[in-house]
């Protein structure tokens, strides 16, 4: 195995799993809105379900989207049009909550996502599919046999995904710890709303 090139893909990983995109906005403002330990199901499922996509582009998911191009739009579409849904669920929350300004511990949100949800995520989330087409294409020379790239790349990224992930959910439950949540709660789903919807126009256009 290519030291430089493992260092490289390192790199490449926690740039990737660090930088915003839907998983890191959507756990964050699930920490703010439910705390840490209701968001870990999130968590498992988002790690759970970009390790298959990983995996599948490795085992030729790339070759998939190349014979059918269209499918790479639906699923800029389908993610984008998930998003604008999610960001519209906190901008009514935002405004409820608001208006009633009642009890600190009620949820702004229903609820926070489910394991099997955040897995089913990662195949229409842009940013997780385009990643994981890029990686398994640039670093197919990492080891000779493809179940061998693929528990190299899908092992690193579920490193650099933990520890990211991880990060901007703890920030979103600092957040809620250290802001009042009756006050505070109608701003900062207001501004999660603002932030996925941005996310999802810069998908379509993106």
């Amino acid at each position: 195995m290519d030291n430089a090139l493992l260092i490289s893909l390192v790199g490449f990983a926690f740039i990737a799993a660090g930088t915003p995109g839907p998983n890191n906005l959507l756990l964050m403002s699930s920490g703010a809105l439910f705390g840490w330990r209701q968001t870990l199901p999130h968590l498992g499922g988002i790690l759970l379900g970009f390790a298959v996509v990983m995996a599948s582009s490795v085992f030729g998911l790339g070759t998939l989207v190349e014979q059918w191009p269209g499918l790479l739009t639906a699923v800029r579409v389908i993610g984008a049009t998930w998003l604008a849904w999610m960001s519209v669920r906190f901008f009514k929350a935002a405004l409820s909550t608001g208006q009633t300004n009642s009890r600190v511990e009620e949820a702004p949100i229903s609820r926070p996502f489910r394991f099997i949800e955040a897995v089913f995520f990662q195949w229409v989330n842009p940013k997780g599919i385009i990643t994981s087409l890029s990686s398994a294409g640039a670093y197919i020379t990492i080891a000779d046999l493809a179940w061998q790239r693929a528990f190299i790349i899908v092992g690193v990224f579920s490193v650099a995904g933990l520890i990211a992930c991880s990060s901007w959910m703890l920030a979103g439950s600092a957040l809620k710890r250290y802001m009042s949540t009756g006050r505070s709660a109608p701003y900062i789903n207001a501004g999660m709303g603002l932030l996925i919807l941005a996310t999802a126009v810069f998908i379509l256009v993106g």
